[in-house]
Order: structure tokens, then sequence, then C-alpha cells
């Protein structure tokens, strides 16, 4: 009988996956990114090396936005499965904090495939022209789409988004103020 009790001991306590504590150290860098025009979607934490992070579970009632730069920590959930598709891991937010510490660097560019963040707004808004102005100091990005565009500063943060209306918040606060810009790419069959 002893020994069946020794056995039964040793399986349950080999059997036992529990989780080791990781230290938290909310150090990981990201942006959240309003997915819903995908299936499935919502926010996505996007990691500077272009990872893109479903938060299936997020502690102490963090609200995420859009555009919204974060610093966290995580843990990969293997147990879990998506309909967004469009992640490269599920989740679970185990530390979160809203900050401003980084950003991307001012990109003067004429090949926009050149730059990351740029490289996947392409991917994201699928325009036929993308267009570069001076902005003061800086250069702004219009990725000309139809129907809707989108105007990034040289950071890679979405300034304001354009419905096809030439009188619209967009045009006249940013666009029309900045002059003509320079196309520095346009698709195939693309006229001016």
């Amino acid at each position: 009988m002893r020994f069946v009790i020794f056995f039964a001991a040793i399986f349950l306590f080999s059997g036992c996956h529990c989780p080791k504590n990781a230290a938290v150290n909310c150090d990981t860098l990201g942006t959240v990114r309003d997915y819903s025009d995908l299936d499935g979607c919502r926010f996505l934490i996007e990691l500077q090396n272009g990872d893109k992070l479903n938060p299936v579970k997020i502690t102490g009632g963090f609200r995420l936005k859009d555009g919204q730069k974060i610093t966290f920590s995580y843990t990969v959930l293997t147990d879990v499965m998506s309909i967004c598709m469009a992640e490269t891991q599920m989740v679970e937010i185990t530390c979160i904090h809203e900050t401003s510490e980084f950003t991307n660097a001012c990109e003067d560019t004429m090949n926009p495939f050149e730059v990351a963040w740029m490289n996947k707004a392409f991917d994201r808004h699928n325009p036929t022209q993308i267009l570069k102005y001076h902005n003061g100091h800086e250069w702004a990005y219009l990725f000309y789409a139809i129907p809707d565009s989108f105007l990034y500063d040289c950071h890679g943060n979405l300034i304001c988004q354009s419905h096809g209306d030439a009188h619209d918040t967009c045009h006249k606060v940013y666009i029309d103020t900045f002059g003509k810009g320079k196309i520095i790419w346009q698709g195939e069959g693309v006229w001016d």
C-alpha cells in the first residue's frame, strides 16, 4: 500500500506545471493599433520589430486607445485561439503603462520601403500614391488611397485621416497648409 501511495505522490508532483513567477519589468515598448477593420480583430500592440501582439487579458483594467505608446510586460498564451489572424502571438498583459518615452527617428526619405513604419503603413492602407510634404522643420507623408487617405508625421504617428473631401479637417488644417507635395511612390497605372 505504501508503494502505491509513494508512486501516486510522485505522479502528482511531477505532473504539476505550475507557472514560474516571472519578474515583471514592464519594459517592453509598443504602440496600440486599431485593427477593427479586419474581421475578428480589435486592438493589437505593435512592437518595434513589427510583431503584433493580441492582448487577450489585461491586468488592472487598463483601456487601450489607437496610437497609444505603452511600456508593458506580457506572457505568451499558447492555449488560446483567435479569428483575427493578424497577430504574431496571443498574450496576457501583466503590467502596462502609457508612456511618451520613445519615438521613431524623423525619416527624410524618397523610398518608403526603406523605412519600417512606412512599409507597414503601406501594407495597412494600400495607397495609390505616397506624397512627401515639408512640415516646418520635419516631413509629413500622405498615403493617398481611395476612398480614404492617411497623413503621418515623419516619426510614423498618424496625424489625420481624410475621407476624400478636399474641405475636410485633415485637408484644411494640415495638407493645404503644407503646400505642394512631392510624389515619392506611385502605383502602376496611376497618373497625376
